[in-house]
C-alpha cells in the first residue's frame, strides 16, 4: 500500500526551497517523497493522528538506506493525516 501524498505548496525562502506536503497514510511505516533533493529540516503538523509515537527520519528510506529528499515514517497508525513542511535544496 502507498501513502496518499500531495505537494500543496512549493516556495523559496532565501537560498532554501520549501515544500509543504499533505499526507494521509494507510500503514504503520513508509516513505514520504518531499520533492526536494536533500531535506535539511522539517516540521510535522498533525491533523488527525491516533498516536504520538510516530518517528520521522529525514533523508532515510525503509531499511535505514540513504534516500536524499525522502522522509521515512515508522510507528504511525493507518488513517493518520498530517502536513509536513520540508526545507532543503
Amino acid at each position: 500500500m502507498a501513502f496518499t501524498l500531495d505537494i500543496i505548496s512549493k516556495s523559496v525562502m532565501g537560498n532554501k526551497r520549501v515544500h509543504a506536503v499533505s499526507c494521509s497514510i494507510d500503514s504503520a511505516s513508509g516513505n514520504i517523497d518531499t520533492g526536494l533533493s536533500i531535506i535539511e529540516y522539517f516540521s510535522v503538523a498533525p491533523i488527525s493522528m491516533a498516536t504520538a509515537a510516530a518517528i520521522f527520519k529525514k533523508n532515510v528510506g525503509s531499511g535505514a538506506t540513504s534516500r536524499p529528499g525522502i522522509l521515512n515514517i515508522n510507528g504511525a497508525a493507518s488513517g493518520d493525516v498530517f502536513y509536513v513542511v520540508a526545507v532543503g535544496r
